[in-house]
């Protein structure tokens, strides 16, 4: 069976409420769960600067730029690791088997530079960029320990954030109704594909594959 545009827009424009009516009210349900519901969580990130030196002296050579550039892989996993998260649970009172977890605490290394970004979310955005930065301090200490690091410094504390990261209202309010829309246009041409009712002379002609030789006219008596 052959389905052309003009017969999707068509059933679109029969059962046109429908169409417009249930995005709608996807729209405003989703609406009041992430404003009302869902409660706003806060993400604040702090910004380190690790360099590595070869020498004893004072000087920074190339050599140390670049040893500091492919050792920021490893400093993502001595921040995520269980000695830094554990200090930082036990200084908080939070659970230290679930803080990156709970609290998304994540590491990134910024454009492949020696710049490492440390981030946490939380529901209190006070709470997420004391996170944050303790995360940082933390790890500046054992990165020293560690690998014997010259420099691990902040470049950005991480500052209490003054609105949300999460969730997106607006985002999720629109593709919530794009898909009540879809999902409204596949039911509606469902229906008209399963109804097998002949009503007019169309029908006839692509339904049962006949010619309509006579047609009884309307008309109305007074």
């Amino acid at each position: 069976m052959e389905i052309q545009f003009k017969d999707i827009l068509r059933n679109i424009l029969k059962h046109i409420w429908i169409v417009i009516l249930v995005p709608l009210a996807a729209a405003v349900i989703t609406g009041f769960i992430v404003s009302y519901v869902i409660p706003p969580v806060y993400t604040a990130s702090a910004s380190m600067y690790v360099l590595n030196k070869n020498g004893e002296d004072d000087s920074v050579n190339y050599s140390d730029l670049q040893s500091s550039t492919l050792l920021t892989a490893d400093y993502r996993e001595i921040a995520l690791s269980k000695t830094v998260l554990s200090a930082v649970a036990d200084e908080y009172g939070l659970n230290a088997q679930t803080i990156q977890r709970e609290y998304k605490i994540g590491v990134t290394n910024k454009n492949s530079t020696r710049i490492i970004v440390i981030s946490a979310t939380a529901e209190d955005p006070v709470l997420a960029a004391d996170l944050a930065n303790a995360v940082g301090k933390k790890f500046a200490s054992t990165v020293v320990d560690i690998t014997n690091a010259s420099n691990v410094n902040f470049v950005d504390m991480a500052e209490v954030p003054r609105s949300p990261s999460a969730p997106k209202k607006l985002r999720t309010v629109l593709i919530a109704a794009f898909i009540a829309l879809l999902l409204c246009v596949f039911i509606v041409e469902l229906i008209e594909i399963l109804n097998t009712t002949i009503r007019t002379v169309d029908d006839v002609e692509k339904k049962l594959g006949l010619t309509v030789l006579a047609r009884i006219p309307k008309f109305e008596v007074e």
